[in-house]
């Protein structure tokens, strides 16, 4: 689409915002395209000269109401030449108007809101690990494949932080006047003070307390959870109930963190289980009479055939990996 298309959309939606047509149009236009919404909020900043609110501060029925005295104030017209109210305020151009108006109309149509990607700084890992210090003080680290957003204002308004996938460790700086909030797929997280992991996979949130206290529920509930150091919560997609388990001191949630694997007496099936998210590889045990069979050892930054290689050599048994197929029999 043309600049010319886009604004024709956004003006159509303003004069009859309840034409299903009108909103579909521009629905479709927003989803087209992420950045998108960035110049909504943008022009919108530009516009009271401001940085974006925070999300929290977010007032949909107070920006209807800027949007409506504005629309009052300022004539319609189709030329691009500066228009001036009647009062002696601002002067402004038409397509300004219609992008500042689009972007308060926006929040409202219930696509998007200021969660979205124009109200978050992003960060992104591929295939290595990071970390990051956050405004407050706190300290983010993230895992290989993970995406995390921080809303814009972070540490003033709010300490909100969006993973949308993958795996983070965060150490909370205390702040007893602003909770720090982790936002997960159906799941939010929060604490005031503490260090805890967080990992979005597939089926469920999983959320681990290494210090402090940390409070875990199903959005739009009151299904939560409290933990406390050595627990750990299973949050199911789609569900309602919440699982929870105690895990020993040696335990290897950390361990992509840590790059240590540590094994204390520890069945060879959760040993299994250990390695596969660690190395992201698919273990079958074929004799399941060595389910039973412990290890103990400790694995520092190793590679998966270095660490193969002990075991067969440690349990006495047969393994091959091929690719991300690892057999033990």
């Amino acid at each position: 689409m043309n600049n010319q298309t886009d604004i024709d959309i956004v003006v159509r939606y303003l004069e009859d915002p309840e034409n299903e047509q009108f909103k579909q149009q521009l629905n479709d236009w927003i989803q087209q395209d992420a950045g998108n919404l960035d110049i909504f909020l943008d022009m919108k900043a530009m516009w009271h000269g401001d940085p974006l609110p925070a999300p929290s501060a977010f007032d949909t029925n107070g920006k209807w109401q800027e949007l409506n005295t504005m629309l009052d104030e300022v004539p319609v017209t189709t030329t691009t030449a500066p228009a001036t109210n009647n009062n002696g305020g601002r002067v402004i151009k038409m397509k300004r108007r219609y992008w500042w108006a689009a972007a308060a109309v926006l929040a409202i149509a219930g696509t998007w809101t200021w969660l979205g990607p124009g109200g978050y700084q992003t960060y992104a890992t591929a295939q290595q690990q990071d970390s990051l210090k956050l405004p407050d003080g706190s300290m983010m680290y993230l895992n290989a494949h993970t995406q995390v957003r921080y809303a814009r204002g972070f540490g003033k308004a709010n300490r909100l932080v969006k993973i949308d996938k993958g795996e983070a460790f965060f150490d909370v700086t205390k702040n007893d006047a602003l909770p720090f909030i982790v936002n997960a797929p159906e799941v939010e997280v929060q604490v005031l003070g503490t260090a805890f992991n967080v990992k979005a996979a597939n089926s469920a949130v999983k959320v681990f307390v290494q210090s402090g206290k940390v409070s875990a529920a199903y959005k739009g509930t009151e299904k939560k959870v409290i933990l406390t150091p050595g627990e750990e919560a299973s949050l199911k997609h789609n569900g309602r109930e919440i699982d929870t388990r105690i895990h020993k001191k040696n335990n290897n949630i950390l361990a992509w963190k840590t790059r240590t694997l540590t094994f204390d007496d520890t069945p060879l099936n959760e040993v299994a289980e250990s390695l596969e998210d660690f190395y992201h590889v698919q273990i079958k045990i074929s004799n399941q009479q060595l389910a039973d069979k412990k290890l103990l050892a400790t694995f520092p930054n190793m590679s998966l055939d270095e660490v193969l290689d002990i075991m067969r050599k440690t349990l006495q048994i047969n393994i091959t990996h091929k690719n991300d197929l690892v057999d033990i029999y």
